[in-house]
C-alpha cells in the first residue's frame, strides 16, 4: 500500500477511475430525493470538474503514447528541419548586408591612397540623446591610440579619445567638443565645424563656423570635407552637406547648419585609420 501512494501516476490514475464510477452512479440514479440531488450536486461539482480534467489529461496521454506514427515523428523532423532553414537563411542574409558594407568601406578608404587601417566592429553605444560614443572591439593589442580618426563607407564618424587593452572609445563628430577643420569642396574655402545639440540622434546636425565673410558664396548641397590641417583627419574625407546658411549676429559672419552624410544610429562596422596622412 505504502509503494501504492509513493507512487503519484498510478494513484492519481486510481482516484480518477473512482471518481468516475463515483459520478457514474448519480448519473444513473433517477430516484434520487430533489433536495439532496441539488446538495449533492454541489458538493460533487467541483470534484466532477477536477475528475473531467484528470480523465483528459489521461486520456491525451495514453493517445498521444499510442498514436504517435512515423508520420507523426517525420512531421516533426520536418518542421526542426526547417527552423534550421530558416534561421541558416537569415544568418546568411546578415553576413552578405556585412559583406557589403565591409567591401563600401575598403573601397571608400581606398580613395585616399595606401593608409593602414584596422576594421573594427561597434559593440556599445551612449546612453543619452546622442550616439555620440561609441565603443569599439580593438585596442592597444591591434595598435589602436589616441586621436586616430575613425571612418565608415558614408564618411567620417569622429576620432579615437580612450583606448583599453581590446577596446577603444570613439567620439562622434557630432559631438559638441569634436571640432574638425574642412573645406567646402565647391568654393575651397577653410573653415571648421563642430556638432549642435540635438534632443534626436536622427536630427543631429554640425555646424560650420568660421567662414570667410568677405568672400564666400556658400549655399545648401555644398559638400563638406575634411581640410587635412591639424594632422589628425586625412585630407578629403566627407563629413556631409550644407542644409541652410546663416548669419552670425555675433561676429557678423556667416554660418551653416550641415547634415551629416553618416547614419549615427546605424553604424555597425568602422575603421580606424593608424596613419592619418593629414598635413601639419
Amino acid at each position: 500500500m505504502k509503494k501504492l501512494f509513493n507512487n503519484k501516476p498510478i494513484l492519481i490514475t486510481v482516484i480518477a477511475v473512482v471518481l468516475l464510477l463515483f459520478l457514474a452512479f448519480f448519473s444513473a440514479s433517477s430516484r434520487t430525493i430533489p433536495w439532496l440531488e441539488s446538495t449533492v450536486g454541489a458538493i460533487v461539482r467541483p470534484i466532477q470538474t477536477f475528475a473531467f480534467k484528470a480523465s483528459n489529461s489521461i486520456s491525451d496521454f495514453f493517445s498521444n503514447l499510442f498514436n504517435t506514427t512515423d508520420a507523426d515523428l517525420e512531421n516533426a523532423k520536418l518542421k526542426q528541419e526547417l527552423a534550421m532553414y530558416e534561421q541558416e537563411k537569415l544568418d546568411y542574409s546578415e553576413l552578405q548586408k556585412e559583406n557589403e558594407r565591409l567591401r563600401s568601406m575598403l573601397n571608400y578608404a581606398g580613395s585616399f591612397g595606401n593608409l593602414e587601417y584596422v576594421t573594427s566592429k561597434v559593440i556599445a553605444r551612449s546612453n543619452g540623446v546622442w550616439f555620440n560614443i561609441m565603443t569599439l572591439d580593438v585596442g592597444r593589442n591591434q595598435g589602436i591610440e589616441v586621436d586616430m580618426p575613425v571612418i565608415c563607407g558614408d564618411g567620417l564618424v569622429g576620432k579615437v579619445t580612450d583606448v583599453g587593452v581590446n577596446w577603444c572609445k570613439v567620439t562622434a563628430i557630432i559631438d559638441s567638443s569634436v571640432n574638425v577643420a574642412v573645406t567646402v569642396e565647391r568654393t575651397r574655402d577653410n573653415c571648421m565645424v563642430r556638432g549642435v545639440f540635438s534632443t534626436s540622434s536622427a536630427n543631429s546636425k554640425l555646424e560650420l563656423y568660421y567662414l570667410p565673410t568677405d568672400r564666400t558664396d556658400l549655399v545648401p548641397g555644398d559638400v563638406i570635407m575634411t581640410s587635412g590641417i591639424g594632422g589628425i583627419y586625412p585630407k578629403g574625407i566627407r563629413l556631409g552637406a550644407v542644409e541652410e546658411v546663416m548669419m552670425d549676429k555675433d561676429s557678423s559672419g556667416i554660418n551653416a547648419i550641415v547634415s551629416p552624410s553618416v547614419d549615427f544610429l546605424h553604424i555597425e562596422e568602422v575603421m580606424v585609420i593608424k596613419s592619418s596622412g593629414g598635413e601639419s
